[in-house]
């Protein structure tokens, strides 16, 4: 073999040698390791949508409601006496005041005696208007309660155990005078002349008078003429004449020569009917009949309902009617008087 041909299969040989070498370095380097995954993302469980309540059973249907027994009516007889026009008036108020749907109002005149005998068996509370009707009813209704009204000289109704409760038959004095300082804003000093029964309503025109600061003069008489006599003494001393209604103390003649000498002295004079201011008084005051009405069916309210442990004898009247004698008031030198009839009512 030439040095040639030793010179290429030497060649070869390193050649392949090289290759050999590249192939066991390549085996024997570390494999790169394969790429880690990403990790999974794990979609979250969907929250279970809950279930709906059940619906509630139906409300039962509810009993149907009875309205309460309406109490049986009570029994009213209303016991007038016919002979005054005034006491009629007071009771037509009363039976327009007590529903019908609470009572049963009978109506008898005080002189109609069977129609009074015929309902002495039944139970029932009497109203009588005017004092011939208490009368009347005590004789035939006897034991029965009474409310009464309109009555002068009521004291001597009340005996020990019998139930009988009373309106008072004048407007409040205080009311009254309340009327006449608005009429006559100059009076400062009147005169009140009555008998010795009429000893608490002078007690209680006194009271009035001191809250009105105005000076009051009562006077005590036994008899029509001794009234007209101390009237006179005094009539230089005041500026008004209280005049309130008393049999022993006045009488018809009296009272024309009472109001006759007051206005020629200039003195005005309150007096308790309509009807004497053309006899020359200055004011009346008198009592309204709706007012005296409301105050009946609150007495009998209580009477039928037996609540009368507290109930006073007599309860008061809270107005009062004014009317007003506007010429005399002129005379006088008075304010003319806005109206000629009005009603106040306490507290007005």
């Amino acid at each position: 073999m030439g040095n040639y041909a030793r010179f290429k299969l030497g060649l070869a040989r390193a050649a392949l040698a090289s290759a050999l070498l590249a192939l066991v370095g390549c085996a024997a380097s570390p494999r790169p390791a394969d790429p880690e995954p990403p990790p999974a993302v794990v979609e979250p469980a969907p929250e279970p949508t809950p279930e709906p309540p059940p619906p509630p059973p139906p409300a039962p249907e509810p009993a149907p409601v009875r309205a309460p027994a309406r109490p049986p009516r009570a029994d009213i007889a209303l016991v007038v006496d016919a002979s005054s026009e005034s006491h009629a008036a007071v009771a037509a108020a009363i039976a327009a005041e007590l529903p019908t749907r609470a009572y049963n109002v009978v109506e008898v005149v005080s002189t109609a005696t069977d129609e009074l005998a015929a309902l002495r068996n039944r139970a029932l509370t009497i109203v009588a208007v005017g004092a011939e009707a208490v009368a009347a009813a005590r004789a035939e209704l006897p034991g029965k309660a009474i409310v009464f009204c309109q009555v002068l000289g009521y004291e001597t109704l009340f005996d020990a155990g019998e139930r009988i409760w009373g309106v008072r038959p004048l407007p409040p004095l205080a009311l009254q005078l309340r009327g006449w300082h608005g009429v006559d804003p100059s009076l400062r000093t009147i005169a009140l002349v009555v008998s010795d029964p009429q000893d608490a309503l002078a007690a209680e025109a006194q009271q009035a008078a001191t809250a009105a600061a105005t000076d009051l003069h009562v006077e005590i008489s036994s008899s029509d003429r001794e009234t007209l006599y101390l009237f006179r003494r005094i009539a230089a001393d005041i500026d008004g004449l209280w005049l309130l209604p008393d049999e022993e103390a006045l009488s018809p003649s009296v009272l024309r020569e009472l109001l006759s000498y007051a206005a020629t002295r200039g003195i005005g004079v309150l007096t308790f009917s309509e009807a004497l201011l053309t006899r020359g008084a200055l004011l009346s005051a008198t009592s309204v009949p709706a007012d005296i009405a409301a105050t009946v069916h609150r007495i009998v309210e209580r009477v039928v309902a037996g609540r009368t442990e507290d109930l006073p004898a007599m309860t008061p009247l809270s107005a009062a009617e004014f009317a007003v004698n506007g010429g005399l008031a002129v005379t006088l030198g008075l304010p003319p008087p806005a109206v000629s009839r009005w009603v106040t009512r306490d507290p007005d």
